[in-house]
């Protein structure tokens, strides 16, 4: 969608409404994963692994999946699939269909941590976001990410 205005804004003021979007999103998910760093000990990554899979049907996705969901390649979520797995939060499971598919599973350890981790980040999105801005602009704040999101990623 091309709009028509957009070319009439001066460069300045282009350039201002991205960076006021990012610095509004840095600070406010800057403290939102310190709170969770220092209650559960799990990175940003980690985090929102835990989250998908918490979602997930079963409660496990395929690796690649995974990757694509927390930004990573498939190679650097493998180090974030072995530390959680080392942790005892989840294991790795075959698919039984084909054997170039492997899992993360949640354990039963894993499940009861991201029903936990579920709740405080909720919470804290009510906090730190939703109440801030009221539900209302917080869901046009939310659609609007989500066109970028399509807007900017391959099919």
């Amino acid at each position: 969608m091309n709009d028509p205005a957009a070319t009439s804004i001066d460069d300045a003021t282009a350039i201002e409404l991205w960076g006021r979007v990012i610095h509004g999103f840095m600070a406010t998910n800057r403290g939102l994963h310190a709170h969770l760093k220092a209650q559960f000990d799990l990175t940003e990554a980690e985090v929102e692994t835990m989250l998908s899979l918490f979602r997930c049907p079963d409660h496990r996705s395929r690796h690649n999946s995974l990757a694509k969901g927390a930004g990573f390649s498939t190679g650097g979520f493998t180090k974030i699939a072995d530390k959680l797995t080392e942790r005892g939060l989840t294991e790795r499971a075959a698919c039984a269909e084909d054997r170039r598919v492997s899992y993360l599973a949640l354990t039963s350890e894993g499940l009861e941590l991201a029903s936990r981790l579920t709740s405080v980040a909720a919470q804290l999105n009510r906090e730190r976001f939703i109440d801030v801005l009221g539900l209302e602009r917080a869901q046009l704040v939310a659609d609007a990410m989500t066109e970028l999101y399509r807007a900017h990623t391959s099919r």
